[in-house]
Protein backbone atom coordinates (compact mmCIF):
# COMPACT_ATOMS: atom_id res chain seq x y z
CA UNK A 1 0.00 0.00 0.00
CA UNK A 2 0.98 3.69 -0.46
CA UNK A 3 0.87 4.96 3.00
CA UNK A 4 1.50 8.72 4.02
CA UNK A 5 2.19 8.96 7.58
CA UNK A 6 2.34 12.94 9.26
CA UNK A 7 4.40 13.22 12.54
CA UNK A 8 7.83 12.82 11.12
CA UNK A 9 9.75 10.30 13.56
CA UNK A 10 8.72 10.75 16.86
CA UNK A 11 7.81 8.34 19.71
CA UNK A 12 5.16 6.39 17.73
CA UNK A 13 6.43 7.26 14.16
CA UNK A 14 10.04 5.51 14.50
CA UNK A 15 8.09 2.25 15.16
CA UNK A 16 5.70 2.58 12.80
CA UNK A 17 7.64 3.53 10.26
CA UNK A 18 9.98 0.42 10.39
CA UNK A 19 7.00 -2.00 10.25
CA UNK A 20 5.16 -0.62 7.80
CA UNK A 21 8.60 -0.69 5.34
CA UNK A 22 9.15 -4.29 6.76
CA UNK A 23 6.20 -5.38 5.20
CA UNK A 24 6.29 -4.05 1.81
CA UNK A 25 4.32 -0.78 1.96
CA UNK A 26 5.68 2.15 -0.10
CA UNK A 27 5.82 5.13 2.78
CA UNK A 28 6.06 8.59 2.67
CA UNK A 29 6.97 10.65 6.04
CA UNK A 30 5.65 14.30 6.25
CA UNK A 31 8.30 16.22 8.59
CA UNK A 32 9.02 19.85 9.00
CA UNK A 33 12.73 19.59 9.67
CA UNK A 34 14.99 18.83 6.80
CA UNK A 35 17.43 17.36 9.29
CA UNK A 36 15.69 14.10 9.69
CA UNK A 37 15.42 13.39 6.03
CA UNK A 38 18.29 11.21 5.75
CA UNK A 39 17.31 9.37 9.10
CA UNK A 40 13.87 8.64 7.23
CA UNK A 41 15.90 7.48 3.98
CA UNK A 42 17.39 4.72 6.02
CA UNK A 43 14.78 3.20 7.44
CA UNK A 44 13.46 2.90 3.45
CA UNK A 45 10.54 5.55 3.51
CA UNK A 46 10.28 8.79 1.54
CA UNK A 47 11.17 12.12 3.67
CA UNK A 48 8.74 15.11 2.60
CA UNK A 49 9.60 18.07 3.73
CA UNK A 50 6.75 20.31 5.10
CA UNK A 51 4.60 21.94 7.61
CA UNK A 52 1.49 20.08 8.33
CA UNK A 53 -0.57 23.64 8.53
CA UNK A 54 -0.03 23.90 4.91
CA UNK A 55 -3.01 22.76 3.30
CA UNK A 56 -1.64 23.05 -0.51
CA UNK A 57 1.36 20.79 0.92
CA UNK A 58 -0.21 18.35 2.61
CA UNK A 59 -3.34 17.52 -0.39
CA UNK A 60 -0.06 17.01 -2.79
CA UNK A 61 1.04 14.85 -0.50
CA UNK A 62 -1.40 12.90 -0.13
CA UNK A 63 -2.22 12.78 -3.67
CA UNK A 64 -2.37 8.82 -4.42
CA UNK A 65 -1.67 8.00 -1.50
CA UNK A 66 -4.30 4.61 -0.46
CA UNK A 67 -4.52 5.55 3.36
CA UNK A 68 -2.74 8.40 5.55
CA UNK A 69 -2.34 8.73 9.09
CA UNK A 70 -2.67 12.07 11.04
CA UNK A 71 -1.67 12.92 14.34
CA UNK A 72 -0.96 16.71 15.87
CA UNK A 73 0.67 18.08 19.18
CA UNK A 74 0.93 21.07 20.85
CA UNK A 75 4.35 21.35 20.29
CA UNK A 76 5.00 23.64 17.32
CA UNK A 77 1.58 25.60 17.86
CA UNK A 78 0.94 29.07 19.37
CA UNK A 79 -0.08 28.72 22.73
CA UNK A 80 -1.73 31.94 22.62
CA UNK A 81 -4.04 31.48 19.91
CA UNK A 82 -5.63 28.68 22.74
CA UNK A 83 -6.81 24.74 22.50
CA UNK A 84 -10.01 25.64 20.57
CA UNK A 85 -8.05 28.23 17.95
CA UNK A 86 -5.37 25.59 17.60
CA UNK A 87 -7.58 22.67 17.34
CA UNK A 88 -9.86 23.95 14.57
CA UNK A 89 -7.12 25.42 12.16
CA UNK A 90 -5.38 21.93 12.01
CA UNK A 91 -8.73 19.97 11.78
CA UNK A 92 -10.09 22.29 9.03
CA UNK A 93 -6.65 21.82 6.87
CA UNK A 94 -6.41 18.13 7.34
CA UNK A 95 -10.53 17.55 6.71
CA UNK A 96 -9.71 19.98 3.17
CA UNK A 97 -6.99 18.20 2.33
CA UNK A 98 -8.21 14.95 2.45
CA UNK A 99 -11.29 16.04 0.74
CA UNK A 100 -9.34 17.38 -1.96
CA UNK A 101 -6.88 14.36 -2.72
CA UNK A 102 -9.77 11.85 -2.20
CA UNK A 103 -8.56 10.06 0.72
CA UNK A 104 -9.96 7.22 1.49
CA UNK A 105 -8.84 5.58 4.41
CA UNK A 106 -7.83 7.72 7.56
CA UNK A 107 -6.24 6.76 11.10
CA UNK A 108 -6.26 9.61 13.44
CA UNK A 109 -3.92 9.72 16.43
CA UNK A 110 -6.69 11.24 19.02
CA UNK A 111 -6.39 10.60 22.82
CA UNK A 112 -8.00 9.66 25.65
CA UNK A 113 -10.40 12.19 26.63
CA UNK A 114 -11.77 13.04 23.28
CA UNK A 115 -15.29 12.42 23.99
CA UNK A 116 -15.45 14.86 27.11
CA UNK A 117 -16.04 18.39 26.89
CA UNK A 118 -14.06 21.89 27.39
CA UNK A 119 -13.83 20.71 31.26
CA UNK A 120 -10.92 18.19 29.47
CA UNK A 121 -8.66 20.84 29.36
CA UNK A 122 -5.59 20.11 26.78
CA UNK A 123 -6.94 17.03 25.61
CA UNK A 124 -10.21 19.42 24.24
CA UNK A 125 -7.58 19.61 21.37
CA UNK A 126 -8.97 16.16 20.24
CA UNK A 127 -12.28 16.28 20.77
CA UNK A 128 -12.47 18.77 18.25
CA UNK A 129 -10.37 17.62 15.89
CA UNK A 130 -12.04 14.10 15.61
CA UNK A 131 -15.73 15.67 15.46
CA UNK A 132 -14.41 17.59 12.65
CA UNK A 133 -12.64 14.77 10.97
CA UNK A 134 -15.98 12.31 11.63
CA UNK A 135 -18.07 15.03 9.28
CA UNK A 136 -16.13 14.15 6.27
CA UNK A 137 -18.48 11.73 4.15
CA UNK A 138 -17.60 8.46 2.19
CA UNK A 139 -13.83 8.28 4.17
CA UNK A 140 -13.70 5.77 6.29
CA UNK A 141 -11.39 6.94 9.61
CA UNK A 142 -10.27 5.49 12.53
CA UNK A 143 -9.59 7.35 16.30
CA UNK A 144 -6.64 6.05 17.79
CA UNK A 145 -6.89 6.69 21.65
CA UNK A 146 -3.76 6.28 23.65
CA UNK A 147 -3.98 6.39 27.21
CA UNK A 148 -1.36 8.75 28.77
CA UNK A 149 2.40 8.14 27.70
CA UNK A 150 4.64 6.89 29.94
CA UNK A 151 7.45 9.29 28.53
CA UNK A 152 5.38 12.18 30.08
CA UNK A 153 6.72 11.05 33.72
CA UNK A 154 10.71 12.67 32.39
CA UNK A 155 8.99 15.60 33.34
CA UNK A 156 9.32 14.26 36.66
CA UNK A 157 12.59 14.08 36.55
CA UNK A 158 13.74 17.16 37.87
CA UNK A 159 11.58 16.63 40.94
CA UNK A 160 12.96 13.34 41.67
CA UNK A 161 16.62 14.70 41.77
CA UNK A 162 16.18 18.14 43.75
CA UNK A 163 13.16 16.67 46.05
CA UNK A 164 12.94 13.05 45.57
CA UNK A 165 9.10 12.65 44.99
CA UNK A 166 7.55 12.82 42.15
CA UNK A 167 5.06 15.86 41.94
CA UNK A 168 1.58 16.07 40.69
CA UNK A 169 -2.19 17.28 41.03
CA UNK A 170 -3.74 14.06 40.27
CA UNK A 171 -5.14 11.63 42.47
CA UNK A 172 -2.07 9.83 43.99
CA UNK A 173 -3.86 6.85 44.74
CA UNK A 174 -6.66 6.81 42.11
CA UNK A 175 -5.62 4.35 39.17
CA UNK A 176 -4.75 5.41 35.71
CA UNK A 177 -3.79 3.89 32.48
CA UNK A 178 -0.70 4.64 30.27
CA UNK A 179 0.55 3.84 27.33
CA UNK A 180 4.53 2.73 25.55
CA UNK A 181 4.56 3.95 21.85
CA UNK A 182 6.09 0.86 20.91
CA UNK A 183 2.83 -0.31 21.86
CA UNK A 184 0.79 2.19 19.96
CA UNK A 185 2.33 1.77 16.57
CA UNK A 186 1.46 -2.31 15.50
CA UNK A 187 -2.20 -0.76 16.26
CA UNK A 188 -1.98 2.25 14.10
CA UNK A 189 -0.13 -0.48 11.30
CA UNK A 190 -2.74 -2.68 11.32
CA UNK A 191 -5.42 -0.31 11.17
CA UNK A 192 -3.79 1.47 8.40
CA UNK A 193 -3.15 -1.87 6.03
CA UNK A 194 -6.75 -3.45 7.20
CA UNK A 195 -9.18 -1.00 5.12
CA UNK A 196 -11.43 -0.69 7.80
CA UNK A 197 -14.99 0.80 6.92
CA UNK A 198 -16.91 3.28 8.86
CA UNK A 199 -15.92 5.77 11.47
CA UNK A 200 -14.14 3.46 14.28
CA UNK A 201 -13.14 4.27 17.83
CA UNK A 202 -9.80 2.44 19.09
CA UNK A 203 -8.60 2.78 22.66
CA UNK A 204 -4.42 1.48 23.29
CA UNK A 205 -3.17 1.27 26.65
CA UNK A 206 -0.08 -0.63 28.29
CA UNK A 207 -1.10 -0.88 32.26
CA UNK A 208 -2.60 0.71 35.10
CA UNK A 209 -1.16 2.09 37.90
CA UNK A 210 -1.73 4.60 40.26
CA UNK A 211 1.37 7.22 40.65
CA UNK A 212 1.80 5.65 44.24
CA UNK A 213 2.86 2.48 42.48
CA UNK A 214 4.55 4.49 39.95
CA UNK A 215 6.86 5.87 42.38
CA UNK A 216 7.63 2.46 44.34
CA UNK A 217 8.43 0.78 40.49
CA UNK A 218 10.27 4.05 39.24
CA UNK A 219 11.98 4.01 42.77
CA UNK A 220 13.55 0.36 42.95
CA UNK A 221 15.34 0.78 39.42
CA UNK A 222 17.04 4.54 40.34
CA UNK A 223 18.12 3.03 43.74
CA UNK A 224 15.62 4.98 45.77
CA UNK A 225 13.19 2.66 47.21
CA UNK A 226 11.73 5.39 49.10
CA UNK A 227 10.69 7.60 46.39
CA UNK A 228 7.56 8.83 46.98
CA UNK A 229 4.38 10.57 44.77
CA UNK A 230 3.02 13.88 46.04
CA UNK A 231 -0.08 15.39 45.06
CA UNK A 232 -0.27 19.55 45.31
CA UNK A 233 -3.21 21.65 44.31
CA UNK A 234 -3.68 22.69 40.81
CA UNK A 235 -2.81 26.19 41.67
CA UNK A 236 1.05 24.68 42.93
CA UNK A 237 0.81 22.65 39.81
CA UNK A 238 0.54 25.80 37.53
CA UNK A 239 2.69 27.31 39.13
CA UNK A 240 5.06 24.23 38.85
CA UNK A 241 4.35 24.38 34.96
CA UNK A 242 5.01 27.83 34.36
CA UNK A 243 8.26 27.54 36.11
CA UNK A 244 9.40 24.68 33.73
CA UNK A 245 8.98 27.01 30.86
CA UNK A 246 5.15 26.09 29.65
CA UNK A 247 3.44 29.11 28.31
CA UNK A 248 0.45 29.56 30.91
CA UNK A 249 -2.34 28.90 28.42
CA UNK A 250 -0.79 25.69 28.13
CA UNK A 251 0.29 24.92 31.47
CA UNK A 252 -4.11 26.08 33.04
CA UNK A 253 -4.70 23.40 29.86
CA UNK A 254 -2.71 20.30 31.50
CA UNK A 255 -3.79 21.34 35.05
CA UNK A 256 -7.34 21.41 33.89
CA UNK A 257 -6.79 18.04 32.09
CA UNK A 258 -4.91 16.07 35.66
CA UNK A 259 -8.27 17.88 37.62
CA UNK A 260 -11.02 16.53 35.31
CA UNK A 261 -8.84 13.07 35.19
CA UNK A 262 -9.19 13.58 39.24
CA UNK A 263 -12.94 14.78 39.64
CA UNK A 264 -14.80 12.66 36.99
CA UNK A 265 -15.87 9.38 35.69
CA UNK A 266 -12.49 9.79 33.45
CA UNK A 267 -12.38 6.39 32.35
CA UNK A 268 -16.14 5.41 31.58
CA UNK A 269 -16.06 5.65 28.18
CA UNK A 270 -12.22 3.55 28.01
CA UNK A 271 -14.01 1.25 29.90
CA UNK A 272 -16.75 0.84 27.61
CA UNK A 273 -14.12 -0.05 24.60
CA UNK A 274 -11.97 -1.52 26.99
CA UNK A 275 -8.76 -2.60 25.16
CA UNK A 276 -6.43 -5.78 25.30
CA UNK A 277 -3.18 -4.20 27.14
CA UNK A 278 -0.11 -4.07 25.75
CA UNK A 279 2.94 -5.88 26.57
CA UNK A 280 4.97 -3.01 27.78
CA UNK A 281 4.35 -2.64 31.44
CA UNK A 282 5.50 0.00 33.73
CA UNK A 283 8.04 -1.80 35.04
CA UNK A 284 9.64 -1.73 31.15
CA UNK A 285 9.32 1.67 31.13
CA UNK A 286 11.66 2.25 34.84
CA UNK A 287 14.61 0.78 33.06
CA UNK A 288 14.78 2.80 30.08
CA UNK A 289 13.51 5.89 32.95
CA UNK A 290 17.05 4.34 35.13
CA UNK A 291 18.94 4.84 31.95
CA UNK A 292 18.06 8.48 31.56
CA UNK A 293 18.22 9.06 35.52
CA UNK A 294 21.44 7.81 35.59
CA UNK A 295 23.04 9.82 32.36
CA UNK A 296 21.95 12.88 34.16
CA UNK A 297 23.90 12.69 37.35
Amino acid sequence: MKIVLTGSLGHINLPLTKQLVDKGHSVKVITHNAEHVKDIEKLGAIPVVGSISDENFLAATFAGAEAVYLMVTLTNANPEDGIEKIAEKQANTYSDAVQRSNIKQVVNLSSVGANLGRESGALYLYHIIEKTLKKLDDVNITFIRPTAMYYNLFCSLADIKQQRKIITNADINQTQSWVAPEDIAPVVAKVLTSRQTGKNIQYVASDEVSYQEIAKIIGMKIGNPNLKSSQVSDDQMLKILTNRGIPEKIARELTKMTKCRRESDFYADYRAHQPKLGPTKMKDFARLFAQVYEKQN
